[in-house]
């Protein structure tokens, strides 16, 4: 059982890139009508760059390839098979949008567990026909304010939520480093200022090149301002940094953003550079044992034992554990627009037990930035003999930041 205390702070992210498309049904199956069920099956859409560079996260498709199996061997969604669509984006905003126009065209009842960099070329579309956004990792503006989008996860709310966090270890300056690119500098801009004057912590950026190889100076630049250091970059460069910080004097705090940016498999590889790192998320991890977690690790390792299992993963995974009973729900045909109207409903507590329990109606608009961002529950994990293991208690972000 997991149990969720209100008080402190977390995190988690993903940014970065860009450039034609391509979709497929995975499956078979009979058609749906438009919007939704024929009684015997419902269609849905899971989305996101799978295979282009700089985020070629295949295990988004294959973490909902393998819920929609275990929903499907358990009685369906609300009494329904799910057919799975997928569609990848190719890093392009053109890509997206004919993954939008297939959505519709398909009769999608939902769009799910998305990882794209091109929110804002779908969400029109999806807006157009209708069909709610489902845990999508929102990183686009439409992502993070469109009346479609249910979002859990997002890539500039870590970055708030980190602030407060820090200051309960005692932080009050804390340190951004990050390639010194147009995303970081909006995410600062966005989130990590108007958070920083919230929480009452001095937050300074401290920016390298793309093209960045040796890391030492931009570690003694961060160390010279604090010991409290926040992590935007990717995982090469993170670790990079993380190293260089390692040999210098002094204890510090590292926290990245992200498991996209510091996946639990490089932990080993950084070995002892790497102990005591904080990661929060939104999602309960492996290490956590629980029943909701184990069974997913188990159905997405019958899609490809080597699958990498992240943030993104687990979101898309809880994408469809979301929209399934969201769909148990529905009283009559399983359609777009009853979907979203059960998701809208106050009274709708979801709870896959991947994230906390949540009413997307009543959580909505914690902060400001973000709107449509429910995500306020976060669990800090801690880098221990190369897995990442809970460090204390659930925490609501949205009661330690006042705007």
């Amino acid at each position: 059982m997991i149990t969720f205390k209100r008080s402190a702070a977390v995190v988690i992210a993903a940014a970065a890139a860009l450039t034609l498309a391509g979709c497929g049904s995975e499956t078979g199956g009979s058609s749906a009508d438009a919007g939704g069920s024929n009684g015997d099956s419902v269609k849905i859409m899971v989305f996101g760059s799978f295979t282009q560079p700089p985020f070629a996260l295949s295990q988004v498709k294959e973490a909902a390839e393998a819920a929609v199996a275990y929903v499907n061997a358990n009685g369906g969604a609300g009494g329904s098979q799910i057919e799975l669509l997928s569609c990848d984006d190719n890093m392009t905003a053109d890509g997206a949008a004919n993954c939008g126009n297939k959505a519709a065209s398909e009769g999608a009842a939902a769009v799910v567990g998305s990882f794209s960099l091109f929110g804002d070329a779908i969400v029109p579309i999806l807006e157009t026909a209708g069909i709610p956004y489902i845990l999508p990792t929102a990183i686009s503006e439409l992502d993070v304010t469109s009346d479609q989008t249910f979002a859990i996860m997002s890539s500039g709310t870590p970055l708030a939520a980190a602030l407060p966090l820090l200051k309960d270890q005692g932080c009050e300056s804390v340190v951004l480093t990050a390639s010194d690119n147009p995303q970081s500098r909006g995410n600062l801009d966005a989130y990590g200022i108007p958070a920083a004057e919230a929480a009452g912590v001095e937050l300074t950026f401290v920016g390298y090149p793309a093209n960045t190889t040796d890391y030492t100076t931009v570690a003694q630049q961060v160390a010279d301002v604090s010991n409290c250091i926040i992590y935007g970059g990717g995982a090469p460069d993170s670790a990079a940094i993380i190293t260089a910080i390692s040999q210098l004097d002094g204890e510090f705090i590292n926290m990245p953003l992200s498991t996209v940016a510091f996946p639990e498999t490089i932990l080993a590889d950084l070995g002892a550079a790497a102990e005591g790192v904080q990661v929060p998320s939104t999602y309960t991890f492996p290490s956590t044992g629980g029943e909701a977690i184990t069974t997913a690790i188990e159905e997405m390792h019958k899609v490809n034992p080597n699958i990498t299992i992240d943030d993104p993963a687990l979101n898309a995974y809880a994408a469809v554990l979301t929209f399934a009973e969201a769909a148990d729900l529905v009283d009559g045909p399983i359609t777009a627009e009853a979907i979203t109207a059960v998701l809208s409903d106050p009274a709708t507590v979801i709870d896959t037990g991947l994230y906390p329990p949540t009413t997307f109606a009543e959580k909505f608009g914690w902060f400001p930035a973000a709107p449509r961002v429910a995500g306020s529950f976060f669990q800090v994990y801690e880098a221990k003999d190369g897995a990442y293991i809970p460090l204390g208690e659930w925490v609501d972000v949205s009661e330690s930041l006042t705007f």
